[in-house]
């Protein structure tokens, strides 16, 4: 009888190990036996599919900021398009104000690597620390001079002001970036295409 228990106990303990599951967005996720849970690895694509929207860095970019972190990325802008500002969020290395004052940017790095395929959920649930109606509009596959990410569109309001954010998001072993481009909504039609301007702008250095 006690072999029989102890045999089912390892049965059991084994069963309660790790389980996967499936998320109503279909996200697959994994259960572990002390109640934690965290996102199934992702196989990453051998090749970057064609139908990828590729934003490049161009001639008229002339100045030029490094990141004091190691140098793990820098941005190229045009000056006439978006000045260097000091960013009102503490959290931000850099902030830019376009020449119209219509719209603004914001880097936020941190040194830690954030699986892609929840970073957008983890910006959403800090977008709804201020406005509990954030929600999120799209969320595009982009290639930033060719360092894969997502731009993620939602829309936030704060002071009786409707918001629309355009937030690229990378991650690797550099680290984790988010590029984040905003403006009014009645103003984010025109502006939007100076924002991918903007973001073009990116180099991030890769550590092998």
């Amino acid at each position: 009888m006690r072999n029989g228990l102890i045999v089912s106990l390892l049965i059991l303990a084994i069963g309660l190990v790790a389980e996967e599951a499936t998320t109503k967005s279909g996200k697959k996720v994994i259960l572990n036996d002390d109640f934690t849970w965290r996102y199934a690895p992702v196989a990453k694509l051998d090749s970057i599919p064609s139908s990828m929207r590729k934003l490049n860095s161009g001639k008229e970019q002339t100045s030029v900021i490094t990141s004091k972190y190691d140098g793990s990325y820098s941005i190229s802008y045009n000056p006439n398009q978006w000045e260097k500002v000091k960013s009102s969020n503490e959290s931000a290395e850099f902030g830019f104000e376009n020449t119209k004052r219509t719209s603004y940017s914001m880097v936020i790095y941190e040194g830690i690597e954030i699986p892609m395929e929840s970073f957008p959920e983890i910006v959403l649930a800090n977008a709804k620390e201020v406005d509990p109606d954030a929600y999120i509009i799209d969320v595009e596959e982009v290639l930033v001079n060719g360092q894969p990410g997502k731009i993620v569109k939602y829309r936030a309001s704060s002071k009786g002001l409707n918001f629309i954010f355009y937030n690229f998001l990378s991650s690797g072993k550099f680290g984790s970036i988010q590029f984040i481009a905003f403006t009014l909504e009645s103003n984010f039609e025109r502006d939007v295409a100076s924002f991918d301007s903007l973001i073009s702008g990116l180099s991030v250095k890769n550590t092998k």
